[in-house]
């Protein structure tokens, strides 16, 4: 018995001090990004000129305005030696991104964050898609996986604004036909899937 409390014991203490660490990492992860967004498209790494930024903006606007869901853009210069997922979860979390919609509407924590981190000699680049629990269904994995796919062409080419409208309006059409809106403005045509 007395190996079995020291296991549990040394167990407990590896919890603990796994536990203390996480919240000083957090920490340093918030001061790679600004503590609020500027929008729903938040370019630090400056990677779009002002035509996309409006067009995303109207587009991610249209959509929280249509079904209550949040699509958040945020492009980093650097994300350090953080992992990207990391990354976009603190700014989902620390942006607030998804409404806080009553227990059962199907609105709640639906939001999303797409995390672009250019190409540069010092660094490799990242991008991400981070999902809240309103979306998870919608946006497994595997799907937002394919999102990333489709936008590499474009990323490997430097041309961040076309990558991030094809991943936007992919995420649009997901989460606009999961919340069961018809708008046409946000729906891909079927051929496109």
């Amino acid at each position: 018995m007395v190996r079995v409390n020291k296991g549990i014991g040394s167990l407990l203490a590896l919890q603990l001090a796994i536990t203390a660490v996480l919240p000083a990492q957090q920490g340093e992860i918030a001061k790679l990004f600004p503590a609020q967004p500027t929008g729903f498209v938040t370019d630090v790494a400056h990677l779009l000129d002002a035509g996309q930024r409006d067009a995303l903006e109207a587009r991610l606007r249209h959509l929280q305005d249509v079904t209550g869901a949040d699509i958040a853009v945020v492009t980093l210069p650097t994300i350090g030696d953080y992992a990207a997922g990391d990354v976009a979860l603190a700014v989902g979390r620390a942006w607030k991104v998804g409404p806080d919609a009553a227990i059962g509407d199907k609105r709640r924590n639906a939001g999303a964050v797409v995390l672009i981190v250019p190409h540069t000699s010092d660094h490799r680049g990242a991008i991400f898609i981070s999902t809240g629990n309103g979306l998870e269904g919608a946006i497994p994995d595997a799907k937002a996986g394919e999102i990333r796919d489709a936008m590499i062409p474009a990323l490997g080419q430097g041309q961040y604004g076309d990558a991030l409208d094809v991943g936007t309006g992919m995420l649009v059409d997901i989460v606009a036909r999961d919340l069961g809106v018809q708008d046409s403005s946000l729906l891909r045509k079927q051929e496109e899937h």
